[in-house]
């Protein structure tokens, strides 16, 4: 259960700043680092919400039709990438998972395949994939119910290349993407700002120390201009434009 006026306090930030655009899909990347810009600790999870943001998250997915992370975050988080933090009375939407998943190496027992089995109004997961994956795991997730989606244009390490795979969930009805992590997928975001259309990310009162931790962006630094700043329990969330080199 979520205290109704933090609900109340995250829903009017949400909308506020993060509206929705009859143009065509819009972009949001998001993370929740430390002070000193870590995401994670290097081979595990971390904790860094507040109860009060993570509310906010929460009720971030629920307006995004998906939601886009890469396969480390699958293999070391295992989530669900739901938005069950919601108040019961909330009508509730979960949004789409999508995995970036170049060699489709999605365990079969993840619980964004579980999930969905034991709760109906999760969805199956898109798993998108370059033309190398492997066809014998393909075959395998997608009779686990996985809709697994190739696109032929990679980068040159075989990743699928970032403005196709807009393209390809624009072009399957998404409007609202929210891009959550890990550090890799967030890096490839920020080395193309012409894909953001807004940047969330909360700032929590925490070190972790540049020897165990994991950084959010590397030596590509695109310009940031910031539009709010809020306070959700001891976190501070800070909404902006990435702007173009």
């Amino acid at each position: 259960m979520c205290d109704q006026t933090e609900y109340l306090h995250a829903q009017t930030f949400i909308s506020t700043h993060l509206p929705r655009d009859p143009n065509g899909l819009r972009v949001t990347l998001t993370f929740a680092q430390s002070l000193d810009g870590m995401i994670s600790r290097t081979g595990q999870a971390l904790a860094l919400s507040s109860r009060q943001s993570l509310l906010m998250t929460h009720r971030m997915r629920a307006t995004h039709d998906a939601i886009l992370v890469g396969i480390g975050t699958v293999l070391c988080d295992n989530p669900q990438l739901s938005a069950r933090l919601l108040p019961a009375g909330e009508p509730l939407r979960h949004p789409q998972p999508v995995v970036l998943d170049p060699m489709l190496r999605t365990p079969v027992d993840a619980r964004l395949l579980t999930g969905p089995k034991d709760d109906a109004r999760l969805k199956m997961p898109w798993i998108v994939a370059g033309p190398s994956a492997d066809p014998g795991r393909r075959q395998r997730l997608e009779e686990l119910g996985a809709t697994v989606i190739i696109i032929d244009g990679v980068d040159g390490d075989g990743r699928p290349r970032l403005d196709r795979v807009v393209e390809e969930l624009e072009r399957r009805g998404v409007e609202m993407l929210m891009v959550e992590g890990g550090a890799q997928v967030i890096r490839a975001f920020m080395r193309s700002p012409h894909l953001v259309h807004r940047l969330v990310i909360t700032i929590a009162p925490i070190y972790v120390g540049a020897a165990k931790g994991v950084p959010a962006v590397d030596t590509v630094l695109p310009g940031i201009r910031p539009l709010a700043y809020e306070q959700f329990g001891c976190d501070v969330v800070m909404v902006a434009d990435l702007q173009q080199n």
